[in-house]
């Protein structure tokens, strides 16, 4: 599948729904304590615009991480862009089993299913078919692992993304929650963003331009990470 030459990297959109789009294959299982959830305010040039929204629950012996992303963008009285994103991931073990995510990009609508099979992750979206290899990781950005990886599960488009992700340093990030310590990591490719992790794994933040506007991503609500 070759659909990563269309992907405009520098939509707004298509980021959000990406950053609505990556979670930890080994150790997965002792990264978040259950019942927990990441919240972030989303700010475009430090204005409020919506809220990107992650929980997390036991199922049995799955994980089940829903996603919910808000957006409106407005001027004075005039909504400009409405967007709404909605996602779920089931992992079992460490690999991600099913995706089914529903989106709404101000009036366009998107939806992506994947599933697990025996020969890797089956993909079905709007833009057609294919199977993608078994440890691909969608688009969520709350996994550490995300930094690790090559390629990426557009969750919004369900296009398979390449990537290649460089660390740009450690040090103090002064956050909403207070002052945190945290790893920078550069993502280029079909995705251009900036993310930040703490030493345990814990997703802090998210940064990226879009069409000439600095979008940034402040935690509210911050799972408690045990031992990864």
């Amino acid at each position: 599948m070759s659909q990563t030459s269309q992907f405009p990297r520098r939509d707004l959109l298509a980021m959000l729904a990406a950053g609505a789009v990556l979670a930890p294959t080994s150790g997965l299982r002792a990264a978040l304590t259950p019942g927990n959830r990441i919240a972030f305010d989303v700010l475009r040039e430090d204005s409020s615009i919506g809220s990107h929204v992650i929980g997390f629950r036991r199922d049995g012996g799955d994980l089940l991480v829903d996603i919910d992303i808000a957006l409106e963008v407005r001027f004075a009285f005039l909504t400009l862009f409405r967007y709404r994103h909605r996602n779920r991931e089931r992992w079992r073990d460490g690999r991600l089993i099913s995706l089914n995510s529903e989106t709404d990009d101000d009036g366009t609508p998107h939806w992506v299913r994947a599933e697990a099979s025996g020969d890797g992750l089956r993909i079905e979206s709007g833009e057609g078919r294919y199977t993608a290899p078994a440890e691909t990781l969608p688009t969520s950005y709350w996994n550490p692992r995300t930094v690790e990886q090559r390629q990426l599960l557009d969750s919004q488009h369900g296009r398979l993304l390449s990537v290649e992700v460089r660390p740009k340093g450690e040090g103090d990030l002064l956050l909403p929650l207070g002052l945190k310590n945290a790893r920078h990591y550069r993502v280029a490719g079909d995705l251009e963003l900036d993310l930040w992790y703490g030493p345990r794994g814990e997703w802090l933040k998210l940064a990226f331009e879009a069409k000439g506007a600095e979008i940034e991503y402040n935690p509210l609500e911050m799972a408690s990470p045990s031992s990864l």
